[in-house]
């Protein structure tokens, strides 16, 4: 990063703080499990290769006037003379670059000189090894910075055939002079030969710091470039394909994989600092689309290195970016970790996608209708969140069990992020001093950049999206670690790797798997028939009675670097492949059957044939089909503009998004499901009457005009007055408004039969907290219909339990608050989100079942007429979550009922279990006279908060005298910085239960959690609507959710939903179908989902979403 120009803009730029990346310093512990060594690191004595990117910033060049300063250099491996043993080049930054001749045995022979590859410019980045000419031998491509004091232009070293190049890059039109990072060679055109993207980045300047339409605008030296390869010749056609290439783009890394499955090779550009990365997907016309904002719902904020792989084994590429988010708890607080809400916002209205700094795993869930792939951000769930300051991302198999592992270098030489640094940097005398220019004062400012190694990370993949860091193996040494690149260096049949360090020696891991354990592989080299003799872009899928892997043969990946372009394919135990086949980039095919293991397969394109297969991920046939488009435009809810923040900064999650509220029933007699769908504040709810032909026409009603002021958070319809004419109540909510207000009123509209409304003021006793849900039933047996109602929040004053009501009826549609009188405990029970009347324990009789956040899932027991908090006695004492819905059924068929709930899930920032609880401490800490609600984890046994030093010190300016500098606070707990104030807090909330969860009723007083798939647990979910959805008579789910205003210090927004149809087994086990196999599929940020009767038998489902239009779902019948 540019850290000269960026202290200057720190303050008056408002998304500033996101310029800066991200390093920890920490001792590594080494996860349960066996310590073995799988990797052993080779010494240089040993090896012959003594290669190191040695770094010294000085006055004309360093860290603060250049700000890629510690990126480091590459790695590409490849067979450079065909001798069956892949060989080694690195590029050094300010030295000459290396490359050795792999001997056999580990034993490699510097022969840079004699093969003439050195380079000639004054700075060097990335390397790719790639054939260019089509003439069978791996040539190489180096790309350097022309900046300051330092000159040259790319180099394009083509092989000789006899160990020497020549530097032919002029020839080839690929000499290009600027800021180049990386370039991948790939047949974008599908014509045979080899065409290049080049990688560029901006430096800070005046105009780079600007909205996002500015990406449109032509930069020569810093934007990326596209060349095609025209018979020996390359072509820039950046603009002519649709390739943005201006001063905002910061590409660090450029990743090629055909993503959407259509057989043209698409592009993921991984940019630094405020820009989108891009996602160009391949028009298969020679232009491209870029995508990043219909694919995906967030992405790194400083993207680094990346990669693009199968890793669950489904046949769909998934996305690895990496960013620079400590892990551990000091470094987090110690250095720029995230930014403040107000800053994210204003990012956003500058036009940017959303961001967010930590790394992202992008799971590619499928291929909707329009080519697009639809990508689930999922490395909180997966564990691969935070590697701090990281450049190369690979997957491979390390121990060839057949699943693709991760790994991850990472450290910087020195950390410009740490936040007393940047204190020290911004005051006004380092700024007179910078300003000036270089000079020893200010070299002196680098120095108190603090310095620390930090070892790498090997990440095994276990499987379920799960990843476990077994760094022990073999990557525990710390280093200041860059380019890294994988190849099978001793052809034995497992991966080696080879990384590229700053200032130390590189590191030549050797792989043990095949000496420790009999585990299979096969090794592919693709021969192809054209230029493109390596069959770069090609597709090879390998499958076995139970599991399949996908391979794209796409060297350079991970981060300035390039693999060795032979597959090695773990297979675990496996003795035979069934068959396995390879699609090459032309659309030929071909397949082989009955393969042997342990050994390597030479694939020659002359052997394939002509073949078509529709995309993997487009399903024609669905259950389910959305059919919003079929009706008239219906309801879109428009969220008010507020933020909780500005009252509460330190509530965790927005409390003022929580509608539309969505309520069905056949509101005048004609056996048809009609519905009402609520508004947000000064947006009036709209009831939809349906017409004898299914269409739904939307009731003119002046009284839900009249009360567009009120948030509308939940309705029910139910008949209040005893008429038989369903009734509605409308709960009020939304937090935006004062304690206290009047807007907070819920609201009674009494039906006259024939589906017009009119608001009975004075039925209902005054209410002025937050309402959640409103829940009918007749508790007292009397004849008519009583209520519940439950409330989330106390306005002002988050973590204050607010009032929960009783509502008795009087018959004729009035009711009176009898909370104190019938119930025990139920006046207080917690920060309300749902409830549910259901016969728990099969009297008869409707007891009420509640969810909330901080609060266990509850029974109340309904004992002729008294309700009593039996929650222990059902076994949910310790269910605390963040529960936010409730649907009831039997779902084990055995009788009686269980429930489903929704709860935050389990890809969050946010981690709780019963040994390490999230705890929400409330108290007026800083006598202010307003309760401060204070969010603390527990990591290794202490508590931390989960503010960072600024909010905490903002919101209590007592503790500024104590924690002066960020080194002060960072690593403290919640003991050390409160004390004792902890001790006498009004109220201390655990929860202890994060995964949404099937309650299983065991028929004699009890409860039992079980966690729903891992895909239900990608995202809080919020609606869940239970039914046979496949006629088999046994109850299915479909479930949405998504959260998006959430504090980018808690991880930020929850986006990785897209619905999800739960198909029942009758046993209480659900399996989640895939995406587009359901033809359910949801974006945004789902609230409710409901089932409507249609005229003509049809069900119809409507979906409403936060600020957003109504979907509209048809189910069919023909599973």
């Amino acid at each position: 990063m540019h850290f000269k120009n960026h202290l200057k803009n720190y303050n008056s730029i408002p998304f500033g703080s996101l310029f800066f990346a991200i390093l920890f310093a920490m001792t590594f512990i080494s996860c349960s499990g066996s310590q073995d060594t799988r990797f052993s690191l080779l010494e240089s004595e040993e090896t012959g290769v003594s290669f190191a990117n040695n770094l010294e910033n000085t006055p004309e060049f360093n860290i603060l006037n250049y700000l890629y300063f510690y990126d480091g250099g590459g790695v590409s491996i490849g067979d450079i003379n065909n001798d069956g043993l892949p060989d080694i080049y690195f590029t050094a930054n300010m030295q000459e670059n290396r490359l050795y001749l792999n001997k056999g045995d580990f034993n490699f022979e510097d022969i840079t000189d004699k093969a003439q590859v050195a380079g000639s410019a004054d700075w060097t980045t990335g390397t790719t090894m790639a054939d260019v000419n089509g003439d069978g031998l791996l040539d190489i491509y180096v790309s350097s910075v022309n900046f300051l004091n330092k000159s040259g232009r790319n180099q394009l070293f083509i092989n000789n055939g006899d160990s020497t190049f020549s530097d032919k890059a002029a020839e080839y039109g690929l000499d290009f002079q600027g800021f180049a990072k990386q370039a991948s060679f790939f047949d974008y055109d599908n014509d045979g030969d080899l065409d290049m993207y080049l990688l560029n980045h901006s430096v800070h300047s005046e105009g780079s710091f600007t909205k996002a339409e500015k990406r449109t605008t032509y930069s020569e030296e810093s934007g990326d470039k596209l060349y095609q390869n025209n018979e020996g010749i390359f072509t820039d056609v950046t603009k002519q394909a649709g390739i943005y290439s201006s001063m905002i783009g910061y590409g660090l890394a450029a990743t090629v994989s055909d993503v959407n499955n259509d057989g043209c090779q698409d592009i993921y550009v991984s940019n630094d600092f405020h820009e989108n990365d891009y996602l160009y997907l391949n028009n298969c016309d020679g232009t491209f689309r870029e995508v990043i904002d219909k694919t995906t719902g967030h992405n790194s904020r400083a993207s680094m290195g990346a990669d693009i792989a199968d890793f669950n084994n489904d046949g769909l590429a998934d996305i690895f970016v990496l960013d620079m988010l400590p892990y551990d708890e000091t470094t987090r607080k110690s250095a720029v970790s995230s930014e403040p809400y107000n800053a994210y916002k204003i990012q956003r209205q500058f036009g940017y996608h959303p961001q967010l700094i930590r790394n992202t795993l992008q799971l590619n869930r499928g291929i909707d209708d329009e080519g697009n792939p639809l990508f689930s951000e999922i490395a909180q769930l997966a564990g691969v969140n935070a590697t701090d300051w990281s450049w190369a991302s690979l997957f491979f198999d390390m121990d060839n069990d057949g699943n693709k592992d991760l790994f991850v270098s990472n450290g910087i030489y020195r950390r410009p992020n740490d936040l007393d640094y940047l204190a020290v940097a911004r005051s006004e005398q380092a700024q007179q001093v910078m300003s000036r220019g270089m000079s020893d004062t200010t070299m002196s400012l680098i120095q108190r950049m603090p310095k620390v190694e930090i070892p790498n990370f090997a990440f095994i993949n276990e499987g379920d999206y799960r990843f476990t860091n077994r760094s022990e193996t073999g990557f525990n040494r710390p280093s200041f670690s860059n380019g890294a690149a994988y190849g099978d260096l001793d052809n034995d049949g497992d991966l080696d790797l080879v990384v590229n360090n700053v200032n130390s020696e590189a590191f030549i891991y050797k792989n043990e798997t095949r000496e420790q354990e009999d585990r299979s592989y096969l090794k592919i080299k693709l021969a192809g028939n054209t230029e493109n003799s390596f069959g770069i872009g090609a597709r090879v899928n390998l499958f076995t009675d139970d599991s399949r892997q996908l391979y794209e043969m796409m060297p350079t990946r991970g981060f300035l670097s390039s693999v060795e372009p032979v597959l090695t394919i773990g297979l675990d135990t496996l003795q035979t492949i069934d068959s396995l086949t390879v699609q090459w980039p032309d659309g030929e095919k071909q397949t082989v059957n009955e393969v042997s293991v342990n050994q390597t397969l030479t694939l020659k394109q002359e052997d394939a044939e002509n073949w078509e297969e529709p995309a993997l991920g487009k399903v024609l046939d669905t259950p389910f089909r959305d059919v919003s488009d079929d009706y008239a435009p219906l309801f879109s809810h428009r969220e008010n503009t507020y933020s909780d923040y500005d009252l509460q900064q330190m509530v965790p999650h927005m409390l003022s998004t929580q509608g539309p509220a969505m309520a069905s029933g056949d509101v005048n007699g004609d056996g048809l499901d009609d519905f009402y769908v609520g508004g947000a504040k000064n947006q009036s709810g709209t009831l939809y009457i349906q017409s004898e032909n299914g269409e739904f026409e939307s009731a003119s009603t002046s009284a839900f005009n009249s009360d567009r002021i009120y948030e509308d958070t939940d309705a029910a319809f139910f008949d209040a007055n005893g008429d038989g004419a369903p009734d509605l109540y409308v709960v009020s909510g939304g937090n935006e408004f004062m304690a206290q207000s009047n807007s907070y009123q819920d609201r009674l509209y009494l039906n006259d039969g024939n589906g017009e409304f009119i608001k009975i003021e004075g039925a209902l006793p005054p209410i002025r907290e937050n309402g959640a849900v409103i829940a009918p039933a007749d508790f007292d047996a009397d004849g008519d219909i009583d209520l519940f109602l439950g409330n989330r929040s106390v306005p002002g004053s988050y973590g204050t339990i607010p009032r929960s009501y009783l509502f008795q009826n009087d018959g004729n549609g009035r009711f009176r608050d009898v909370t104190d009188v019938l119930s025990e405990g139920l006046v207080d029970a917690g920060m309300i989100t749902d409830a549910s009347w259901q016969d728990v324990n099969g009297d008869a009789i409707p007891d009420l079942v509640l969810s909330g956040t901080w609060m266990p899932i509850s029974i109340f027991i309904n004992s002729d007429g008294i309700i009593k908090n039996r929650t222990a006695d059902y076994g949910l004492a310790e269910s605390n979550g963040w529960w936010n819905t409730l649907e009831p059924g039997d779902f084990d068929g055995d009788g009686d009922i269980d429930f489903l709930a929704g709860n935050l899930g389990l890809n969050s920032y946010l981690k709780a279990s019963r040994e390490e609880p999230l705890k929400l401490y409330v108290k007026d800490f800083n006598e202010d006279g307003q309760l401060d609600p204070v969010l603390a984890y527990t990591e290794s046994g202490k508590e931390y908060p989960a503010h960072p030093r600024d909010e905490l010190l903002t919101n209590f300016k007592y503790l500024r005298s104590e924690f002066r500098t960020y080194g002060d606070f960072a690593g403290k707990s919640m003991q050390q910085i409160f004390g004792e104030q902890l001790e006498d807090s009004i109220s201390i909330k655990y929860i202890n239960q994060l995964s949404s969860s099937y309650l299983e009723n065991d028929g004699t007083g009890g409860f039992t959690l079980h966690e729903l798939p891992v895909e239900a647990q990608f995202t809080p979910i919020f609606a869940i609507k239970s039914a046979d959805f496949n006629d088999d008579g046994i109850p299915d789910a479909l479930i949405g959710g998504n959260f998006f205003d959430v504090k980018p210090s808690l991880g930020g927004r929850y986006d990785a939903g897209y619905g999800l149809y739960l198909r029942g087994s009758g046993e209480g086990h659900f399996e989640a179908v895939d995406l587009l196999k359901s033809g359910f599929v949801l974006k945004g940020e789902v609230r409710e989902i409901d089932l409507l009767r249609i005229a003509g038998g049809r069900r119809l489902i409507p979906v409403a979403r936060n600020n957003d239009s109504l979907l509209l779902f048809e189910q069919r019948h023909d599973e």
